[in-house]
């Protein structure tokens, strides 16, 4: 994803599949890992919007179209170096951790309780991101 590109309605997310953290700007909506339980009236089917290519749930067993999906949101961690050296950590905060490895999903964003709805056998909770990634990718935002 190009920085120019990013929405400030984006939230940043680190994800961690296989020991490899990797990392994307997307709306709420692509951050919700059971859209069914979010909203159980939504059909793709029925519906002109596509997100995540439709799908509906993510957990580690699809985690690689998790990645395909959201491919075009994805941000090197350079890319928020630079973001947040310029914009500022306040304004790009890192805002969800998916660890597909560890079956933890950790939600920073308070307006909407978005640990709630992921995969059944889970853990959730609605803490500071930043305390859940290792120390090279929390200094992006301490050091600035």
């Amino acid at each position: 994803m190009k920085l120019e590109n990013l929405d400030i309605d984006d939230l940043i997310g680190a994800v961690k599949y296989k020991d490899r953290w990797r990392f994307f700007a997307g709306t709420v909506a692509e951050w919700v890992l059971d859209y069914a339980l979010y909203d159980p009236g939504f059909d793709p089917l029925k519906s002109n919007i596509v997100f995540r290519n439709n799908l509906l749930r993510v957990d580690e067993k699809n985690a690689p179209q998790f990645f395909e999906a959201m491919e075009q949101y994805e941000l090197l961690l350079v890319d928020i170096q630079q973001l947040v050296k310029e914009k500022g950590a306040n304004n790009w905060p890192l805002t969800i951790v998916v660890d597909f490895d560890g079956k933890i999903y950790i939600n920073g964003f308070t307006e909407i309780p978005l640990h709630k709805y992921i995969p059944i056998d889970w853990k959730g909770y609605e803490d500071y991101p930043i305390n859940y990634v290792p120390d090279q990718i929390k200094d992006c935002w301490l050091q600035n």
